[in-house]
């Protein structure tokens, strides 16, 4: 196995915990630890390709926003 599927392994490994994409209580959560998160989150799926990264980045962002949106809401 190389680095990169070492990688993917551990992407595809975090990705099943909904925190790691972005999705959590922005009503009673810290926004910058959820932008530590995203950036730890980011530089491991650009590690895999370039593609996985854009895809990945925008899910992410709208997985913040979204949590953003219910806790403004009350939801």
């Amino acid at each position: 196995m190389d680095e990169q599927e070492a990688f993917e392994i551990v992407f595809n490994k975090l990705k099943e915990c909904p925190l790691f994409c972005g999705k959590y209580d922005a009503a009673h959560g810290d926004d910058h630890f959820m932008y530590g998160v995203g950036t730890v989150m980011e530089y491991i799926s650009y590690y895999i390709s370039d593609e996985v990264g854009m895809v990945f980045e925008g899910e992410f962002a709208n997985n913040i926003v979204e949590s953003k949106e219910k806790a403004k809401n009350g939801i």
